[in-house]
């Protein structure tokens, strides 16, 4: 008994497929895309990086403006982001200096402040 190479199912699903129109061809590949294997050198866009970080599009942006992401490269108006060699490093490790407290002055009694602001005393 010889097992054939394909089976049944599958040569169904690529007549089906050869058969479809362009619009149902693209909507199939957008959906099979994220299942596919990538392959390296593949640029990725910040929402798709991020959602595979679990990050928002903005911040991972953020972050590669900051220079916290390697391998992020601009291209025109858009960053793109390598599937083989992404990293976020952490940041500068420098933390800000503390704001110097003011110290608070006292406040006068209720009345005295609009007292003072009357010129009585």
């Amino acid at each position: 008994m010889t097992r054939s190479t394909t089976s049944p199912l599958l040569e169904a699903w690529v007549a089906a497929f050869d058969a479809a129109d362009e619009d149902s061809r693209h909507e199939l590949a957008d959906r099979l895309r994220p299942y596919l294997a990538r392959e390296r050198g593949d640029l990725l866009d910040a929402e798709q990086t991020a959602r595979e970080l679990g990050l928002h599009p903005n911040t991972l942006v953020r972050m590669a403006r900051a220079g916290r992401v390697t391998g992020a490269r601009k291209i025109g108006r858009e960053w793109r982001f390598p599937v083989d060699e992404l990293e976020i490093l952490p940041t500068s490790g420098h933390r800000r200096a503390a704001l110097p407290t003011i110290p608070s002055r006292a406040r006068p009694a209720d009345g005295a402040a609009a007292a003072a602001i009357r010129g009585s005393s």
